[in-house]
């Protein structure tokens, strides 16, 4: 499993849009930048005070879970 964890964080790393995560507001920033490590994005709209699926769609975040 924790093979697992590992490929998709390295996964949602790779495919992520620096510059656009760099250019949120950093709530929103520090939100998908939890994504990115966790995977959980129940947790990461909590940090955003909003739903993130959005943001994590422009920013090209898979939604790869382990």
């Amino acid at each position: 499993m924790e093979e697992d964890e590992k490929w998709a964080r390295e996964l949602r790393r790779k495919e992520a849009d620096r510059n656009f995560i760099n250019s949120l507001p950093l709530r929103l920033r520090l939100a998908l930048e939890f994504y990115i490590g966790d995977g959980d994005i129940y947790v990461a709209s909590r940090i955003a005070g909003m739903t993130v699926d959005e943001l994590r769609i422009k920013a090209n975040i898979p939604a790869v879970t382990y």
